[in-house]
């Protein structure tokens, strides 16, 4: 209770210093608990299948769509394959209507053994023989609740596209960290036609390995049956699907860029804080002297010592709990993950891990030293002993604070970059939106033609999808040879002048077997000597009709790919289609006057109008958002350095106090002592800095490596974070001496 209350005493007693270090662990807590949080989520993406250790997509490397055919014809021929199921690629908004109410939900069409090798609970119906029939359907036990309440799903009837699809069973939501990431309603691949070799790529195979099977030689039967089927375009192999997020999905580089950065914020913040402790040695040492002379050991006073600390990051914690909670909506963005999807046993647990692992470092390198203070040892030789650890621990927060406002600088320029990027057509007050087409609906012509009427609209055109997210089919030679992927546009005759691309080349009127292709396709066929008068898509024979400028389709992440643009021709029955309207003059009543003309001209209830620019802008949402995270971690990096900085200083004031007054009074002026004071901590800023602009380029790098147009890391990026860093440095130094500075030296000694 004595060691209790004395620590009590001691904590209110140094009170700014106190606060510092209670600042300084609580800001290593929210950053280490979060990063942390975030890299145990990312990495554990399917996991929690049963044997996902011996589930894998089947997959190419040209693309991950496959053949429905193909997944069917390896699963009844290879042996070593458990199970294989096919399913659309990826899960699909579809509106659906019940009791005249219109619920929008994430939709996967599959086959029936898809519940079989996934470890989605199925809470009613039987999935192996209900998914037989077309019109039937799955839906999550969250979606049953919005639309039927307590009453029982199954049996009930919902209507999409003048469809009526019975429900025969529900399964429970299934987990966020899964590759489908949201799933409300599994339909039957029956809803498809019959899908052969010559059908397109559509789809996605999954696959169960037997134990012990080889995912090698699987792969290569599957290789045998395509290229029996003259597949030969594509090299087939698996992918487990544990790996499927980030291996195959965004990358491994958030993941190593957060835990990188976490680890120096908590590193730095675990450092600050001993720095400090360290720096009140001068305080302390008498009391420890008193301690010992009492009869305490020097076990006593590292005990003491290390409850002093266990106390300090119990406080931290329950701050940085409060903060997290108050700002949850901020970081839930950051992350784009909601707080309930964290709380997972293993997340749990290596949290509290990390917070032991933290009362451990920094609890016993201070009581340590504290404890092995001599009683009778002179007090200047036991601090001056001393000052080797602070010089080490601010040489590591110099070379991380600088280090990360190094990686800021690189991570918003990259981002700037790819937003400013000239993307090969005009996206300035364009704008898109999706519309049913085709009997019964209004055709694309009358629609365009109502749309063009009004004043404010510079024109419209009808594609079957907007450029970043064209999907990519196989070019077939004369000989049925599949030779490349490449993105397929399906549009109408007013794209090009819309989108204001211009064309080099065009021989006659488009028609449905005519193609225009771009630059970069006609570069390919001659890379491949290919004769551009025998080519095949879908099993069609196409023309090049003419030639495109290059411009940019999908994601900057990829270089300038080969593009083959299609005639859209109006269909037959209703179908969904993109319509791009550019206006001259977007203002809100102009936005407003575009959004109910489409609703009465479409006869839909709701649609979406967006801007294309904000949608190729939320299409790098996940690098906005690591730059945000860089951002906050360079703030904390900073705030720890000056708060340790400011300590360091301090002590070096209260030590050399005499010194700075015999110099002053034999006529040193202000600007020599404060000199003095920075020559020491510059020497070691500069020290520090080539160090961290190497680390910041090394990092910068890696995150760069994800882009196919990458900024250029000139020595002024670097020179930039150096001035920024040591003018942190020198005006903390300046700030925190001036109180010693300008004290009276007369005073200063006969406090000496």
């Amino acid at each position: 209770m004595k060691k209790m209350s004395y620590i009590l005493r001691e904590l209110f007693k140094f009170k700014g210093s106190t606060l510092t270090k209670i600042t300084s662990l609580t800001i290593g807590i929210i950053v280490g608990s979060l990063a942390l949080s975030f890299c145990a989520f990312e990495t554990g993406y399917d996991n929690f299948h049963k044997d996902a250790d011996r589930i894998y997509r089947i997959s190419s490397r040209g693309s991950a769509y496959i053949k429905a055919i193909l997944v069917n014809e390896a699963g009844k021929n290879i042996p070593g394959i458990e199970a294989a199921t096919c399913c659309t690629f990826r899960p699909y908004s579809e509106t659906y209507t019940y009791s005249e109410n219109r619920y929008y939900a994430e939709t996967l069409c599959a086959d029936t053994s898809f519940f079989n090798i996934f470890s989605f609970e199925v809470l009613t119906g039987n999935p192996r023989q209900e998914l037989e029939d077309a019109n039937k359907i799955f839906i999550s036990d969250k979606l049953a609740g919005i639309i039927f309440g307590t009453t029982n799903p199954v049996g009930q009837q919902l209507e999409v596209a003048k469809n009526k699809l019975t429900v025969a069973g529900v399964f429970k939501k299934i987990p966020r960290n899964c590759h489908f990431i949201s799933l409300d309603i599994v339909r039957s691949m029956k809803a498809f036609k019959e899908q052969g070799w010559k059908s397109p790529r559509d789809f996605a195979g999954y696959i169960r390995l037997s134990p012990q099977t080889q995912p090698e030689i699987v792969a290569q039967k599957i290789q045998f049956i395509a290229d029996q089927h003259k597949e030969k375009a594509e090299t087939y192999y698996l992918q487990p699907i544990r790996d499927l997020h980030l291996k195959y999905g965004w990358g491994y580089t958030s993941v190593i860029l957060i835990s990188v950065l976490g680890s120096l914020i908590v590193l730095i913040s675990a450092l600050n804080y001993i720095l400090i402790a360290i720096s009140s040695l001068i305080q302390k040492t008498k009391e420890i002297g008193i301690h010992k002379v009492n009869g305490a050991s020097s076990g006593d006073i590292f005990r003491m010592f290390m409850l002093e600390t266990i106390i300090l990051i119990c406080i931290a914690t329950l701050l940085a709990l409060g903060f997290i909670l108050g700002f949850r909506q901020a970081f839930e963005y950051m992350m784009s993950v909601s707080f309930e999807d964290l709380l997972s046993a293993k997340i749990i647990w290596s949290v509290i891990g990390f917070i032991l692992f933290l009362i451990l470092f920094t609890a016993i390198i201070p009581a340590k030293l504290f404890a092995s203070v001599p009683v009778l040892q002179v007090f200047r030789q036991v601090a001056s002993g001393r000052r080797s650890w602070k010089y080490a621990l601010l040489w590591i927060q110099f070379s991380s604070a600088c280090l990360l406002i190094t990686m800021l600088i690189i991570f918003t320029g990259q981002f700037s970059l790819i937003m400013n990027k000239d993307l090969g057509y005009n996206t300035n007050k364009l704008y898109h939106t999706s519309i049913t087409c085709g009997t019964p609906s209004p055709s694309m012509e009358a629609i365009k033609g109502e749309i063009n009427r009004l004043g404010f609209v510079k024109g419209c055109t009808f594609a079957n999808t907007i450029p970043i997210w064209a999907n990519s089919t196989t070019i077939y030679d004369g000989n049925e040879q599949g030779i490349m992927e490449c993105p397929v546009l399906y549009t109408d005759n007013d794209f090009f002048r819309l989108m204001e691309i211009p064309m080099i080349e065009q021989d006659s009127l488009w028609n449905d077997n005519k193609v225009i292709v771009n630059q970069k396709f006609l570069a390919k066929l001659k890379s491949l000597s290919k004769n551009e008068e025998k080519l095949t898509i879908n099993n069609q024979p196409i023309e090049i009709d003419g030639i495109c400028n290059n411009f940019q389709v999908n994601s900057l992440y990829a270089s300038q790919l080969p593009l083959l643009v299609r005639k859209l021709v109006e269909p037959d029955t209703a179908r969904t289609y993109t319509l791009l309207i550019r206006l001259n003059n977007p203002t809100q009543e102009n936005i407003r006057q575009l959004y109910q003309k489409l609703l009465d001209v479409t006869k839909q209830d709701r649609i979406g109008l967006y801007s294309y620019k904000a949608t190729h802008e939320n299409g790098y949402s996940g690098e906005k958002d690591l730059c945000n995270a860089v951002q906050l971690f360079t703030i904390f990096a900073i705030l720890i350095t000056v708060l340790g900085l400011y300590g360091f200083t301090g002590d070096e004031v209260a030590r050399r106090t005499k010194e700075i007054a015999i110099r002053k009074v034999n006529g040193a002026s202000i600007g020599s002592i404060i000199l003095l004071l920075l020559t020491n901590t510059c020497i070691l800023a500069l020290l520090s800095i080539p160090f961290a602009l190497a680390g910041g380029f090394f990092l910068g790098q890696i995150w760069l490596s994800e882009f196919a147009y990458q900024l250029t890391l000139s020595v002024w990026i670097f020179a930039g974070s150096a001035a920024i860093t040591l003018f942190i440095i020198v005006l903390t130094v300046f700030l925190k001496s001036q109180r010693g500075i300008w004290a009276r030296a007369a005073e200063s000694l006969k406090s000496e």
